[in-house]
C-alpha cells in the first residue's frame, strides 16, 4: 500500500507539472467516457431498471405470435381468449388485460381527448398499485350492465380538476356517456405507456364492438414460468382444435412485461448505439494511449535513471498506470455531469413526441449505473495506460542512459505508436460510416416526395363513439357536417376527411385481382385509405384516368375504388385498369370486391423512407370509420388556425374534441421522430470521434516530426529539397492510413447495414458515405502531418543539427 500511495503522489505531481498535456489527455478520455456513461444511463433506465411494480419479475404478458422473429412483439388477444385463459390458469396465475383507447372528457367548458385504456377490473391490483384517492376497480365493474366507472391520473386530477378530493364520486361525461370517477392513481403512474384515464371494459365474450386486449399475467408464488407456459400451450392446442382457421399460423406466447414497455426494436437500437459509443471510447483510449506513449518516450532518460537506481519493472509499470488512473478519474468526474445533462435533454425531447416513454421512466444516474461507470473507468485506465507502461519496462529503456538520442522512428515504441494510429483510423472510419449513413438517410427523408405538398395544411384527428354515432351513415353524416362547417370559414381554402393522412399510419390490406389465384398461399398487399370527395382537390393530386368519387358513390351503390399509377402499372389488363375488379381481404369469405373507376398520378401513401407500395382509395361513404384525419388547407400560417379549428368542431358536437392538431409538416417529422433523434445522437458521436482522431493524429505526428528534427536538418544540409522531405513524411504515414481505412471499411459497412436494418426508414448508401469518410480522414491525416512538418522545415538546418 505504501508503494501505491507513493506512486499516486508522484503521478499527481507529474500531472500538475504538465498541465497542457494533462488537460489534453483528460479531454480525450472525458469525451469518450461521456458517450459511454450516457448510454449506460439510457440502457440502465430503459432495460435494466425493473418496472415500478412489486415483484415486477413475476409480471408477464401473453399474446399471439404471428410469424418468427417477433420476440417481445405479441399481438393482442380476443376477449373470449382472455376469459378462457383466466379460467384455465386459475391457481397458477392472476390474469387481467387492457386495450389502449381514446378517451374524451367533456364534463367542463372544454372537451379534451386523452390517451387512455379500457382495463379489466383486476388490472391495477394485479400490478400491485392502488389508487392514491378513492377505490380500485373490481371484477364486478366488468359485468355487462354494470355502471360505467373511470379512474384519473394524478396529472389530470390536478390540471383539470384543481386537485379537488371531491372529484371522487362525481359523475362526468366520458366518451359522450355518463361515468363515475371512483379514484385517482398515484403521482407519476401511467400504464401501459402514457395513459392518463382508465375505464373498465365489459369483458363479455362476443360482445359488439369488442377490441382485442393485451393479456397481463402475474404468476402465483407457488408456480414457475415453465408450468405456466405448459398450461398456456395446452389451452392454445385446445383452442386451435376448436377454431383451426382462426389459429392457423398463430402461436400463443408469454414474454416478460418489461418487453412490452421497451420493445425489441428499441432494444436493438440501444444495442447499436452502445456499439457506437464503445467505438468512440476505443478511439479515445487509443488516442490517450498514444499521447501517454509519446509522453513516456519524452521521459525516457528520467525513467532510465530510475531503473539504474534500482526501480523494478513492476514499480515502473505501477508508476505509469497510476498516472493513467488519475487522469481517467478526473475524466470521469467531468463525464458524469455531461452525460447526465445529455440524458436529461434526451428525456425532454423524447417526452415531447407522441411516442415518448411512460411517465415513470426517467433517464437518471442510479447506483447500478455508477458501479458500471467505475468499472468502465478502470478498464479505460488500463486500456490507455497499460501499453505505455509495459513498453517502459527495463528491457525497453535500458539503453537510454547510453544513448540519449533514441528516435521514435524505431524500436518497440514506434511499432506500438504506429499500431495505435492504425487503430484510431479504423475505429473512426467505422463510426463515421455509420453516422454518415444515418444522417444521409434522414436528409433523404426530407428530400423524398410523398406526392403531396404539405405547405399550408393543418391536420387533426377525430374519434367518434358507438353510443353517439352507432352506424356508418351516422358517422359519415357527422364528418360531412364538420367538413362543411370548417369550409365555411373565410380562411379555409379546402378541407378533406380520410381515414389517415397520406404517408402516415395508412392501413395495409391483402388483395387479389378478380379471377387470380395464388397457389403458394402468399397474397399481395396494398395500402388502403377511405376518403371523401375533396381529397383530390385538397392535396392537389392529378387524375390520370377515369373519374373521381362523387355523390353517385353512396353506401347503397356498387363498391368503387381509385388506384395509383404504381398499382395500374402492375395490374392493368388490355392497357387500362379502369373497369377491373379488386378483391380485398381475399382470405375472408366476406371480403369486399370493388370496381376501379380511376387512376391517381403521383400519389404515395407509403411512410417517409419506406419502399413505395401500390395504393387503393375507396369512398368514405362506402367504407365508414369512427376515426378519421382532417386536412385543412388555409391561407397563411396553418398553425395560427388551430384554435379556430377546435371551435368549429365543437360547434358541431361539444363532446367531440379534435386531437393531434398540428401542421402536416410537423406530422411528417413526428413520423420519423426516432430516426431524427438517433441522427442527432450519432452526429454528436461522429463529431467526437472525428475530433478525437484528428487531435490524436496531430499530437502523435507533431511529436514524431519533432523527434525527426535532427534527421530533417541533416537531410536539408545535404541538399534535400523541402518537398522531398515532406513527401517522405507523408509516405511514411500513408500506409498506416491505408491499413486503417481498409480495416475501418470492413467494420463500418456491416455496421451501417445493421443500422439500416433496425431503422427501415433509413436507406443504406455505403458507397457514397464510405467515399466521403475516406476523403475526410485522409484530409485530417494530411493536416496532421503537413502542419508540424512545415513548422520543422522552417527551422534553420544549423539549429536542427544541434537538436537533442
Amino acid at each position: 500500500m505504501h508503494a501505491i500511495s507513493h506512486e499516486l503522489k508522484q503521478a499527481t505531481r507529474s500531472i500538475v507539472g504538465q498541465p497542457g498535456f494533462s488537460i489534453l489527455v483528460v479531454g480525450v478520455l472525458a469525451a469518450g467516457l461521456t458517450a459511454v456513461v450516457y448510454m449506460l444511463i439510457a440502457i440502465g433506465s430503459m432495460i435494466m431498471r425493473p418496472l415500478p411494480f412489486p415483484d415486477a419479475e413475476r409480471l408477464h404478458y401473453v399474446g399471439y405470435e404471428n410469424g418468427p422473429g417477433r420476440q417481445g412483439q405479441l399481438d393482442d388477444m380476443r376477449i373470449a381468449d382472455l376469459i378462457e385463459l383466466r379460467d384455465r390458469l386459475a391457481g397458477l396465475a392472476t390474469i387481467g388485460g387492457f386495450s389502449s383507447a381514446t378517451i374524451n372528457l367533456s364534463d367542463m367548458d372544454r372537451p379534451e381527448r386523452f390517451e387512455g385504456a379500457m382495463v379489466s377490473g383486476n388490472l391495477f391490483s394485479l400490478l400491485g398499485t392502488a389508487p392514491a384517492l378513492g377505490r380500485d376497480f373490481s371484477r364486478a365493474d366488468e359485468q355487462e350492465g354494470a355502471p360505467k366507472v373511470v379512474m384519473l391520473s394524478d396529472k389530470i386530477w390536478r390540471s383539470r380538476y384543481n386537485a379537488d378530493p371531491a372529484v371522487v364520486g362525481r359523475q362526468i361525461r366520458v366518451n359522450a356517456e355518463t361515468a363515475t370517477v371512483v379514484g385517482v392513481m398515484p403521482e407519476d403512474f401511467s400504464f401501459p405507456q402514457r395513459q392518463e384515464v382508465w375505464s373498465v371494459a365489459h369483458l363479455v365474450a362476443g360482445q359488439a364492438n369488442e377490441f382485442n386486449h393485451v393479456v397481463v399475467l402475474r404468476q402465483a408464488d407457488t408456480a414457475d414460468v415453465t408450468t405456466i407456459n405448459t398450461a398456456i400451450a395446452g389451452w392454445a392446442a385446445d383452442a386451435a382444435a376448436a377454431e383451426p382457421d382462426y389459429f392457423r399460423g398463430l402461436n400463443v406466447a408469454m414474454e416478460p412485461l418489461s418487453w412490452m414497455a421497451v420493445n425489441q426494436r428499441t432494444r436493438t437500437i440501444l444495442g447499436i448505439m452502445l456499439i457506437a459509443v464503445v467505438l468512440v471510447l476505443l478511439v479515445a483510449c487509443a488516442n490517450a494511449a498514444n499521447l501517454l506513449l509519446t509522453r513516456t518516450l519524452g521521459r525516457r532518460q528520467e525513467l532510465a535513471v530510475r531503473i539504474a537506481l534500482g526501480a523494478s519493472r513492476g514499480r515502473l509499470v505501477l508508476h505509469l498506470l497510476s498516472q493513467s488512473l488519475l487522469l481517467t478519474l478526473i475524466a470521469v468526474a467531468i463525464a458524469i455531469p455531461l452525460a447526465s445533462a445529455a440524458a436529461n435533454w434526451t428525456e425532454r425531447t423524447f417526452r415531447a413526441s407522441d411516442e415518448g416513454p411512460p411517465h415513470w421512466l426517467h433517464f437518471t444516474l442510479d447506483p447500478g449505473v455508477i458501479w458500471m461507470t467505475i468499472g468502465v473507468a478502470l478498464l479505460t485506465a488500463l486500456a490507455a495506460g497499460l501499453l505505455p507502461a509495459l513498453r517502459a519496462g527495463s528491457d525497453a529503456m535500458a539503453g537510454d542512459l547510453r544513448d540519449g538520442t533514441r528516435s521514435v522512428s524505431a524500436g518497440g515504441f514506434a511499432r506500438v505508436s504506429r499500431a495505435l494510429v492504425v487503430g484510431e483510423v479504423a475505429l473512426s472510419c467505422a463510426l463515421l460510416i455509420a453516422v454518415g449513413t444515418l444522417v444521409n438517410g434522414i436528409s433523404a427523408l426530407d428530400r423524398n416526395s410523398i406526392g403531396v405538398d404539405p405547405t399550408g395544411i393543418l391536420t387533426a384527428r377525430i374519434g367518434l363513439f358507438p353510443s353517439t354515432y352507432p352506424t356508418g351513415p351516422d358517422q359519415v353524416r357527422f364528418f360531412e357536417q364538420v367538413s362543411e362547417r370548417v369550409r365555411s370559414d373565410p380562411a379555409v381554402l379546402n378541407v378533406t376527411v380520410a381515414t389517415h393522412l397520406p404517408a402516415i399510419n395508412t392501413w395495409d390490406r391483402e388483395f387479389t385481382m378478380t379471377g387470380e389465384v395464388h397457389g403458394d398461399g402468399s397474397v399481395p398487399r396494398l395500402l388502403f385509405e377511405a376518403v371523401d370527395d375533396r381529397f383530390l382537390d385538397t392535396y392537389s393530386l392529378r387524375l390520370r384516368e377515369g373519374r373521381w368519387f362523387d355523390q353517385r358513390d353512396s353506401a347503397d351503390t356498387p363498391l368503387v375504388a381509385l388506384v395509383d399509377e404504381r398499382f395500374a402499372g402492375r395490374h392493368a389488363r388490355h392497357g387500362s385498369i379502369v373497369g377491373q375488379r379488386v378483391r380485398l381481404d381475399p382470405r375472408d369469405e366476406d371480403g369486399p370486391e370493388v370496381t376501379v373507376i380511376g387512376v391517381v398520378a403521383d400519389m404515395r401513401l407509403t411512410p417517409p423512407g419506406g419502399q413505395p407500395r401500390p395504393a387503393l382509395l375507396v369512398p368514405l361513404r362506402q367504407s365508414p370509420s369512427r376515426f378519421v384525419s382532417l386536412a385543412v388547407k388555409v391561407q397563411g400560417d396553418p398553425a395560427a388556425f388551430m384554435p379556430r379549428l377546435n371551435e368549429l368542431i365543437r360547434e358541431v358536437d361539444a363532446d367531440t374534441p379534435a386531437y393531434w392538431v398540428r401542421t402536416y409538416a410537423q406530422a411528417l417529422r413526428e413520423e420519423t421522430f426516432a430516426e431524427r433523434l438517433l441522427a442527432k445522437i450519432f452526429a454528436a458521436l461522429g463529431v467526437i470521434a472525428l475530433v478525437l482522431a484528428g487531435a490524436g493524429l496531430y499530437g502523435v505526428m507533431a511529436f514524431n516530426v519533432g523527434q525527426r528534427t535532427r534527421e530533417i536538418g541533416v537531410r536539408r544540409a545535404l541538399g534535400a529539397r523541402n518537398s522531398t522531405v515532406l513527401q517522405d513524411l507523408v509516405r511514411r504515414v500513408g500506409w498506416q492510413l491505408a491499413i486503417g481505412l481498409l480495416v475501418g471499411l470492413g467494420l463500418g459497412i456491416p455496421f451501417a447495414r445493421m443500422l439500416s436494418g433496425a431503422l427501415p426508414a433509413i436507406q443504406s448508401s455505403e458507397a457514397l458515405v464510405a467515399l466521403t469518410t475516406i476523403v475526410v480522414l485522409s484530409l485530417a491525416t494530411a493536416c496532421a502531418v503537413v502542419i508540424p512538418a512545415r513548422r520543422a522545415l522552417r527551422v534553420d538546418p544549423v539549429v536542427a543539427l544541434r537538436h537533442e
